[in-house]
């Protein structure tokens, strides 16, 4: 859901027309149809128009939240009536943009569309709102939720009855800045009457302040990650490497068993008087002196 577009001479091609002409390109769209213009096409336009304003999808949703509207309120409103026409479609450039798209397609979509709109397809038993709650960036996932509002939060239900905040409330990379930003949505009383569609489990202030007590404990943590222990910090490399061999291969070497150690100057490691790769080369003899002690008659 979260891949990367793979550049092509088409992608290349659109990234060579200025903003106006690809703009020009879903202004047809919205006048004669969408007959003669392919899906792919429109979605790769879609991102090459916003990276020509915006360098990152944050400064996008920090300049429609502003007021700036740097496309220029007519062809914001235009983009908004392509999104209306093509949901009225079944929304094939949509479901691209959520699935395929990049950080700041799916921003754009954000800041641009009217969610009304989305939350009126249905596909595969959910929604097209829950879809982008849930494909959408821990960045602006925020806007998300103010722009959403307390009624298609609320009241937009998936197949099993769940509600586009559960959706959210169920990602594992929330953050303080949505719970504030669902605050300033929802009063704690009004939170309290929102549960799924069947009046079930838990309701949205329970799960909430849960949510709120969780990240006073530990960090926000980021989908998709993969745990990478940190890098040893030593300079006794002599050391750091005896320390990972087996505890009873390790007292085979000679000044191991006779207790001989040493501290090494600035280390702050205790290590063994002779060399690493002496020791390894007595490991041998030391095995055959063991291996011809006769074993006790008790």
């Amino acid at each position: 859901m979260f891949r990367t577009p793979i550049p092509t001479t088409e992608i290349s091609q659109l990234e060579n027309c200025s903003p106006d002409q690809l703009l020009a390109i879903f202004e047809s769209c919205v006048q004669n149809g969408f007959r003669r213009v392919e899906t792919g096409l429109l979605s790769s336009a879609w991102g090459v128009i916003f990276t020509h304003y915006f360098l990152s999808a944050e400064e996008l949703v920090d300049d429609v939240e502003g007021g700036e509207h740097r496309l220029g309120e007519e062809q914001e409103q235009m983009l908004k009536a392509f999104i209306r026409a093509d949901c009225a479609r079944g929304s094939p450039f949509v479901q691209d943009v959520i699935r395929k798209g990049g950080k700041i397609d799916r921003a754009a979509l954000i800041m641009m569309a009217d969610l009304e709109d989305l939350a009126t397809i249905e596909l595969n038993g959910t929604t097209a709102l829950h879809l982008l709650a849930d494909a959408c960036d821990k960045g602006v996932r925020p806007a998300l939720i103010r722009r959403a509002g307390k009624r298609m939060l609320s009241q937009v239900f998936d197949r099993r009855g769940i509600p586009v905040i559960f959706s959210i409330y169920a990602l594992g990379d929330l953050s303080t800045y949505d719970l504030d930003a669902i605050a300033t949505v929802y009063s704690r009383e009004e939170l309290r009457q929102v549960m799924s569609r069947n009046r079930s489990g838990k309701n949205a202030l329970t799960v909430f302040d849960e949510l709120s007590a969780g990240l006073k404990k530990r960090a926000s943590l980021d989908r998709n990650t993969f745990f990478k222990t940190n890098a040893l910090k030593s300079t006794n490399t002599e050391g750091e490497l005896r320390s990972q061999v087996d505890p009873v291969a390790g007292s085979l070497f000679p000044n191991a068993v006779s207790g001989k150690k040493s501290t090494e100057p600035d280390s702050g490691n205790v290590s063994d008087t002779r060399g690493f790769d002496a020791l390894r080369a007595d490991a041998p003899d030391a095995i055959s002196t063991m291996m011809k002690k006769k074993p006790d008659s008790g």
